[in-house]
């Protein structure tokens, strides 16, 4: 009787542990188990001010919004996750968001509508977000082609291949940032204009959405955003070296690699910035030391002081561009 009572109280605390590490993230968050709990931890979590402020937002402007508690809340096996799926498309392709980030939208969504005391339906709003999305991916692609072959994009010049890169760059840059890129930084090399000359050159001369300059570098090979941007960086400082633009080199660093061939040319680290991880790969989690301030800071204070509600774009790094007339 007594080894009976022991193994049921045993399968108690054991399934309680469960209920409880299901409920709890990492850092020691409550998981929702649905949008309106999502709310209240909202409410919890955000700070007077920065309520006041989410409350003033308009739907559209969700798209720029994160909130260091979705880190917490949005793992592949969580109850909130589980929940919200039932309402994501399972790899939806057709469009630039991954499930995560359609997760947010409704939990933002959510939130506004509760704080705007208005309505809110998941699965009318779930519907409603893939219908603009799939209107939105057919205006982008007749954007796109039309893109592909102009040669200013919103009064911006595309480039036609890398020497006209080299060019636009003499015109836009400083000299103080070209003797940067001439001389990199030994500990992080050209990784340090990543998100600053590398995210401008992206998102102006339209790697990510399409135009000649980026046609020309997939023909050389170069397949993903974040590496056509490496590519023009590195060849760039070549270039302030006085070193020649040698095409074929790149097109061998990018060929394709057959198993078992013999004769295949080794990618040569010193030609192109390191790869980088596509967006759609995140990591599940991450090692303390990687964190950004503002996560540490979280967990610290347990509170949300202020978010972006701009285009990430927006806060980007200062001072590598010109502003030409």
């Amino acid at each position: 009787m007594l080894k009976r009572l022991l193994a049921a109280g045993s399968l108690l605390l054991l399934a309680g542990c469960a209920v409880q590490s299901a409920s709890m993230s990492e850092h020691g968050f409550y998981i929702p188990q649905n949008l309106t709990e999502a709310n209240e931890q909202l409410d919890k979590v955000l700070t007077p001010k920065a309520r006041t402020k989410f409350g003033g937002l308009q739907d559209s402007s969700l798209q720029y919004v994160s909130l260091e508690i979705f880190g917490e809340w949005d793992q592949d096996s969580s109850r909130l996750t589980r929940y919200l799926n039932r309402y994501v498309r399972p790899q939806y392709q057709e469009w630039p968001y991954f499930d995560w980030q359609v997760r947010q939208h409704l939990i933002l969504l959510s939130y506004l509508r509760y704080l705007q005391q208005r309505p809110f339906d998941v699965a009318v709003e779930a519907q409603r977000f893939y219908a603009q999305a799939d209107s939105a991916t057919r205006l982008a692609e007749r954007i796109r082609q039309v893109n592909l072959v102009a040669d200013s994009i919103r009064g911006v010049y595309i480039p036609r291949n890398l020497r006209e890169s080299f060019a636009q760059l003499d015109r836009l840059l400083p000299d103080t940032i070209k003797q940067r890129l001439r001389h990199p930084n030994p500990s992080y090399g050209l990784g340090d204009f990543h998100m600053g000359l590398g995210l401008w050159m992206r998102n102006n001369w339209q790697l990510w959405g399409g135009s000649r300059l980026q046609q020309y570098l997939k023909s050389l090979g170069v397949e993903h955003p974040d590496n056509m941007s490496g590519v023009i960086l590195a060849t760039y400082s070549d270039y302030l070296n006085g070193q020649p633009l040698d095409e074929q080199a790149l097109r061998a660093a990018y060929a394709p690699r057959v198993r078992g061939a013999q004769n295949a040319t080794p990618v040569d680290s010193q030609a192109v910035v390191v790869q980088e991880r596509p967006l759609a790969s995140r990591p599940k989690r991450r090692k303390r030391k990687e964190y950004t301030e503002e996560c540490r800071r979280f967990f610290r204070r347990r509170r949300i002081d202020d978010f972006h509600e701009l285009p990430w774009e927006a806060y980007g790094i200062p001072g590598e561009i010109e502003q030409v007339p």
